[in-house]
């Protein structure tokens, strides 16, 4: 064999084999990957905890007799945070939760649709159903969330930080 062939050599053809192989099963993974990143619903939900304002705590009911608890995220809506450094987001965030627990209360289930996996920190986003209210809408409605398309959120002013 003449080794300073400008030519490189060809791949013996077990390892075009090989290749061949690992190329037609990554395929469908990434399809399946692609296909369960995104969850029509509805599915039936029991709420654990109110977390803020726009994130609540569920067991999941996605099949019979399994359960899978996950923080939601409801999408199209954003709410103070509890943890700013502002007095009065502060208060804005508890007055943004209970709110949403009043919204909730009552509920045996909730309903969740369009869920959604990925960026949000180990929780689903989702349009979130009690009854037949669609629980974003009527925290836009009662002016303690504001509208949310993503991206980076605006960080309101404050006047006396504690």
């Amino acid at each position: 064999m003449h080794t300073d062939s400008p030519v490189p050599a060809l791949l013996p053809p077990y390892m075009l084999v090989l290749l061949g192989l690992l190329t037609f099963a990554a395929a469908p993974a990434a399809a399946a990957d692609t296909e369960w990143r995104n969850v029509a619903g509805p599915v039936k939900a029991k709420i654990i905890r109110i977390i803020d304002g726009d994130t609540l705590e569920v067991d999941a009911h996605p099949w019979p007799g399994h359960a899978v608890r996950v923080s939601v995220r409801l999408r199209g809506i954003d709410t103070p945070e509890r943890r700013s450094r502002c007095a009065a987001q502060r208060v804005a965030a508890q007055m943004a939760r209970n709110q949403l627990e009043r919204l909730v209360s009552g509920f045996q289930s909730v309903e969740l649709v369009n869920v959604a996996g990925g960026k949000y920190f180990g929780r689903v986003l989702a349009d979130m159903k009690a009854g037949s209210r669609d629980i974003a809408s009527a925290m836009l409605e009662s002016g303690h969330a504001s509208p949310y398309r993503g991206g980076k959120r605006h960080k309101p002013k404050c006047a006396v930080k504690l």
